[in-house]
């Protein structure tokens, strides 16, 4: 009888704790946004893993925390978050570990409504739940050992945590590790997917992840958040046509916007195309024609319809 064991499993985190570094980490490539801002990630990301004797698909989802009244691309967010705690073997709950969780703050913030979606989620369906403190890198340089502070235990009071497992998911520190716990866990079973496959997202979905990332790193603080990309052809390589042709749209929301996008001369959307480019051309190996434009989507982020549009669908489980 065979001992391979197969599963699925939940990472989810606040914004920006690491998530989907953890995951581009696990699978060995660069398939999930990863950026200094919250909220790069917007869609429920499979990563998988395979190794000789298992197989773990990670699902990575955007930043667990309270949707603002009237923002329709938070719910949706949230809402991705929540559902990805459905049907999975276990949950693994990534903290920042540079950075203090007081146990009164912690009742204050977002941490509090995470905690209390686990606690709901886990009393339904129990699994074990891994806590990672995740950014172990950063401690040795000035930032706070969250690993040692008493408050921890207190802050994650209610949780029913299998393991505390700290990590730099940048570094691959700890990852040996937390992949031993997991596969103690996850139930025996075939491979769900190919040994070859790392993500069941489509190309198109990871190209368009992969310029959201640099509209996040090359513009302001805001502005990306009132930016959406839509791939709108992908055009394989033929007889007049020597490598893949990818067209994407990158939707504003005001038309003072488009010229920031665009930059004097064109300058800014070259140097975001340049970019994502690069990181096309490494996740498939080889030379891509990328031909980015900017249309102006009046209020996209708060159009139920318009966001639909752009893929955003919100999970049944919450209609």
């Amino acid at each position: 009888m065979s001992n391979f064991r197969c599963g699925f499993v939940a990472l989810v985190g606040r914004p920006n704790v690491g998530k989907s570094t953890l995951l581009n980490t696990l699978v060995g490539e660069k398939i999930a946004a990863v950026s200094p801002k919250a909220q790069t990630t917007r869609r429920r990301f499979r990563g998988i893993r395979s190794d000789a004797d298992s197989q773990i698909i990670f699902v990575d989802t955007p930043g667990l925390h309270r949707a603002p009244e009237g923002k329709t691309i938070n719910e949706f967010y949230v809402a991705e978050a929540l559902d990805s705690l459905r049907d999975v073997d276990a949950v693994v709950y990534i903290l920042d570990g540079s950075r203090a969780l007081k146990a009164g703050e912690a009742a204050e913030t977002d941490e509090r409504f995470l905690i209390d979606s686990l606690k709901k989620s886990l009393a339904a369906t129990p699994r074990p739940l891994f806590v990672v403190l995740n950014k172990k890198d950063l401690w040795s340089k000035g930032g706070q050992a969250f690993a040692t502070q008493a408050s921890l235990s207190e802050a994650l009071e209610g949780l029913p945590v299998t393991a505390i497992l700290p990590m730099a998911a940048k570094g691959g520190e700890g990852v040996e590790n937390f992949l031993a716990e997991l596969k103690k866990v996850i139930p025996e079973g075939p491979a769900h997917y190919p040994v070859d496959e790392l993500t069941d997202q489509s190309l198109r979905t990871i190209v368009g992840e992969l310029i959201q990332e640099k509209l996040f790193f090359f513009l302001g603080d805001e502005l990306p958040y009132s930016c959406a990309v839509e791939i709108e052809q992908y055009l394989e390589p033929n007889d007049t046509r020597r490598c893949p042709e990818i067209h994407a749209a990158i939707h504003v929301e005001k038309e003072s916007q488009k010229p920031m996008v665009i930059g004097r001369g064109g300058a800014k959307i070259k140097e975001i195309g340049s970019a994502a480019r690069e990181s096309v051309e490494r996740l498939l190996g080889g030379k891509v024609v990328l031909k980015l434009f900017v249309k102006v989507t009046p209020k996209w982020s708060k159009n139920a319809e318009q966001l639909k549009l752009l893929g955003y669908v919100l999970p049944e489980s919450t209609k």
